[in-house]
């Protein structure tokens, strides 16, 4: 849904360098392009190399995962906050439906539990980059999705991402040998230099 934020909120306000202190959100054109009813852009799959699955779509690739950013809260002692908890949320509930349709109802993926399987070694990774909540989802026989909120948004490190990452690190019946080396670690900051080194070959 288009709301009146939307009016002013551009590329520049998403990805530029004051989103990495007051918050940010996909831009309209962003959340539309991850909520298609045929799925994800082709792009997102392809890529090998941190970019752009659309223009309003970062990408960050983390070896065989790839980090759709979404949404992060902003530093709480920032003068000027651009987004609030409610809007995260409502974008979070806007992924759980998109996946739903996709791909059936969620399953909440246990970061507490240890296991010495391709779950488990995802799991570890999720702890390590502090993530507090996963759904997932079996995309297709070799993809699964996993909407993963992270950090705390009193300490100014609350994120909302999407994860596209190999079916067995979420799927029960296709879980295997422990994986070694994930990381699953990013920061909006990332995305800001994103933008900014495209900007910089565009002047």
């Amino acid at each position: 849904m288009r709301d009146d934020t939307d009016l002013w909120r551009g590329r520049s306000e998403a990805f530029g360098p004051a989103s990495a202190v007051g918050g940010a959100v996909l831009p309209y054109e962003g959340r539309t392009a991850l909520q298609a009813p045929d799925g994800l852009p082709a792009a997102v799959f392809r890529a090998d190399v941190d970019g752009w699955a659309t223009p309003s779509t970062p990408v960050l690739v983390r070896g065989r995962a790839k980090i759709l950013p979404l949404a992060w809260s902003g530093d709480p002692t920032a003068s000027v906050r651009t987004v609030d908890t409610a809007e995260i949320d409502a974008l979070a509930e806007q992924m759980l439906a998109a996946g739903m349709h996709w791909a059936g109802n969620w399953r909440l993926l246990e970061l507490v539990e240890r296991r010495s399987d391709s779950i488990g070694s995802y799991a570890d990774a999720l702890r390590t980059a502090g993530a507090t909540r996963v759904d997932c989802w079996t995309y297709s026989h070799e993809v699964g999705l996993s909407l993963v909120w992270a950090g705390r948004a009193d300490a100014g490190t609350a994120s909302l991402a999407l994860h596209v990452v190999p079916a067995s690190w979420v799927s029960e019946p296709r879980a295997g040998k422990p994986v070694k080396n994930i990381d699953v670690r990013w920061s909006w900051h990332d995305v800001v230099g994103l933008f900014e080194h495209d900007r910089g070959f565009s002047l």
